[in-house]
């Protein structure tokens, strides 16, 4: 994700809050605890999936005891009553025996089906409480079917509200939740799966969504577009637009490209978000070079009128603002190529290799943010060690004093987490030289690709790489409160 404001200068930091000083080792035993405390507070009876997966940030985010597979969403919009219909069929595994299972679902549902024969369920908040006829066993693959209907955009649970309607549709996008407002899923990105998204939509309007355009097809008085997605996606990546769209398609490189962009876009944003789009294909093969293959065979981007104050990292299709092609938004007179390699980069990291808990967001923020500096570098834009130099200098208290490698729930998207996330990769860079700093990219996309990783992780392997021991490095870096001595 990049946030709108995040467009602007270092004069974002001014008048920040600091956070309460403390060392590191308490804000790793503060987390450890905290997790305990979910772990024992969502202890589920035998039998009964837990409503949440876990994560000390979202404990209510996501559910226990399965595994989903396959969605396959199927949701018609009507602009004029501002009503979604849908239904989510899921294929899952068990993990362990289950005569009580939980959804994540904000929209109220009609019917749900396991394994084709009625179950009972409840709704309360984003949870639906599913009761099948019979109890599924450890290990068993089962099939639940949703039915659900409402207004979405109406709909807020504890201050999100993703569903965003427009002057001719609707656009339902966000992290760390979304998916909710659309479809029933196990909403946290630790349960990835593939897709098969179908999105109805009045005659005359477009449904853009993830993944490959699979076809268009009349159903009754809507039409229904069809988007594919075969590799593993966390759910808050999915997202849907039904609207009046410019749908601009191609192939570069064995990836086939597909743009959508708001018809409601002035003249002067819509020539600059076209410039800055149709340049993806070059900013994915310079990325490339350094990271290995793109993860995907589809990419692109959607261009929203929508107000919604950030890009994101959508798989293989991000959506992004129209304030990030605004006159003045950007380091390019004409274009913001900076929010594309940014999103691009987030294909790698965030995407294919997702987070297991929402406290390592600094590993995709970070990450990104520094292969944003990388290309921007290239393109005569400054430089890296500049950017670098000009934050360590001149950050002051208030920048160092964020643990950004556990910087709590609401500061996930803290600007420090994105700047000092990409300071600590270049000084990590700096530490291990360029060749090992490489090959650790590399071998973390490519041994994770469609799964997950940890700061833990990522960190073992660098020392695998660099024959280095870097346990004190990461904490200077990541969770002490003030500046790390280069």
């Amino acid at each position: 994700m990049r946030l709108a404001v995040a467009i602007a200068s270092a004069t974002l930091l001014t008048g920040l809050l600091p956070v309460a000083p403390g060392a590191a080792a308490a804000a790793e035993a503060g987390e450890a605890g905290t997790n305990t405390a979910v772990r024992a507070g969502m202890a589920a009876a035998p039998g009964v999936g837990r409503p949440g997966a876990g994560d000390a940030y979202f404990p209510g985010h996501g559910n226990g005891g399965y595994d989903v597979r396959h969605y396959q969403v199927t949701a018609a919009y009507q602009p004029a009553e501002k009503r979604l219909v849908g239904r989510t069929r899921l294929r899952a595994v068990a993990s362990q025996r289950l005569r009580r299972f939980n959804l994540d679902l904000v929209l109220a549902a009609s019917s749900v089906r396991v394994g084709g024969r009625p179950a009972r369920f409840s709704q309360r908040g984003r949870e639906l409480v599913v009761t099948p006829r019979r109890a599924i066993r450890k290990g068993d693959r089962f099939v639940v079917s949703v039915a659900y209907a409402g207004r979405p955009a109406s709909i807020s649970h504890r201050g999100a509200r993703p569903f965003v309607t427009t002057r001719a549709g609707a656009i339902v996008v966000g992290q760390p939740e979304a998916a909710p407002w659309w479809f029933a899923s196990n909403d946290h990105p630790s349960d990835k799966a593939t897709y098969d998204i179908r999105l109805r939509v009045p005659r005359g309007r477009e449904a853009i969504s993830v993944g490959r355009l699979a076809g268009r097809k009349r159903v009754g008085d809507l039409v229904q577009w069809r988007w594919v997605m075969r590799r593993p996606m966390a759910t808050y990546l999915a997202f849907a637009a039904w609207g009046d769209f410019r749908v601009v398609r191609g192939r570069a490189g064995g990836v086939r490209y597909l743009y959508a962009y708001d018809r409601a876009l002035s003249a002067g944003v819509r020539r600059r978000a076209v410039r800055s789009l149709r340049r993806t294909p070059e900013v994915t093969r310079f990325l490339a070079r350094h990271l290995g293959p793109y993860p995907y065979g589809d990419h692109g981007g959607v261009v929203t009128k929508a107000d919604l104050g950030f890009a994101l990292e959508t798989q293989a299709r991000p959506v992004y603002d129209a304030a990030f092609f605004r006159r003045g938004a950007g380091l390019q007179p004409g274009q913001n190529t900076s929010v594309v390699a940014h999103e691009v980069a987030h294909q790698w990291f965030g995407d294919s290799v997702s987070l297991r808990r929402w406290r390592d967001i600094w590993l995709n923020e970070g990450l990104a943010t520094y292969l944003e500096w990388m290309w921007d570098e290239s393109q005569g834009l400054g430089s890296v060690r500049s950017e670098f130099d000009y934050w360590y200098d001149h950050g002051g208290r208030a920048f160092w004093r964020l643990p950004v490698g556990n910087p709590g729930r609401d500061r996930m998207f803290d600007n420090r987490v994105y700047v000092r996330g990409a300071m600590t990769i270049h000084a990590l860079r700096r530490e291990i030289g360029d060749a090992a700093f490489f090959a650790l990219l590399r071998r973390w996309v490519g041994e994770r690709r469609d799964g997950h990783g940890t700061t833990t992780q990522f960190e073992r392997l660098a020392e695998d790489v660099s024959g280095r021991q870097l346990d004190g490095f990461f904490d200077a870096w990541l969770f002490r409160r003030s500046r790390p001595l280069l």
